[in-house]
């Protein structure tokens, strides 16, 4: 796409992408204020796939019952979940992620004006590769790129404050085998959490740097953090994609 082909799109269909904090859902809601569909990946997969699952009612701006059903690996008694139960849930929101994603084209169709698909952090771990085509044909990937600085404040951010996330299932094995190994732990219920968590956060983000880069490649483009951090109105935004595409 160019940046002319941008600019005339008389129905634009963006998907933000990147890790959590870098302004997805901030965008998102921005945008709607101008009259775009905001569709949350996060609050359909919610409301819509997992309520049956969770405890609490989720909106675009309180993920907290989905993020604790999601849970995280570990000792009970520290609020870790088994391990069957944890990837059990793991499998659970993969599969309703990719239910999420095949709505688009359809939520897309329905929309009156300009559409943005508020993605989850995860969307790079999709291996489905007939959807995301199928996503890159209907909407234009926008990475958020984090500057060396986001990068530090998100790694410290999951150092203080360690939350649920989703891994891979094939790296996660070989991560959980390695923690309980330096830690001696004879199964997973002898692991903190907490401690799980800020141990693999790390490698999780460096694995997920490539694959997201990999997506904006093949279906759309890289704005930096500090470009889309400057963006307050959607002309702003639009101006932003634009000028990324002329890059």
């Amino acid at each position: 796409m160019t940046p002319e082909d941008f600019l005339n799109w008389p129905k634009k269909a963006v998907t933000v992408t990147g890790m959590s904090g870098l302004g997805k859902t901030h965008i998102s809601c921005m945008l709607a204020r101008h009259g775009w569909t905001h569709y949350s990946c996060d609050e359909v997969i919610g409301t819509e796939f997992l309520a049956h699952e969770l405890g609490g009612a989720v909106t675009k701006k309180n993920l907290s019952p989905l993020s604790a059903f999601i849970g995280r690996v570990g000792n009970p008694a520290k609020g870790g979940l088994p391990l069957d139960e944890f990837r059990r849930r793991q499998n659970l929101y993969y599969q309703a992620e990719c239910e999420s994603l095949r709505r688009v084209g359809n939520e897309i169709a329905w929309a009156k004006g300009h559409f943005i698909n508020d993605s989850t952090g995860s969307l790079c771990e999709i291996e489905d590769d007939a959807l995301l085509d199928e996503l890159g044909r209907q909407t234009l990937f926008v990475y958020i790129k984090a500057s060396a600085e986001e990068e530090a404040r998100i790694l410290a951010r999951a150092v203080s404050s360690p939350k649920p996330l989703f891994f891979p299932p094939a790296m996660f094995d070989g991560w959980l085998a390695e923690f309980m190994r330096r830690n001696n732990a004879k199964t997973a219920a002898e692991i903190d959490p907490d401690e799980f968590s800020r141990w693999a956060f790390p490698l999780l983000f460096k694995s997920r740097l490539p694959k997201y880069q990999a997506l904006a490649d093949r279906y759309g483009v890289t704005v930096p953090s500090e470009a889309m951090a400057a963006v307050k109105t959607e002309r702003d935004f639009i101006a932003c994609i634009a000028e990324a595409l002329r890059a």
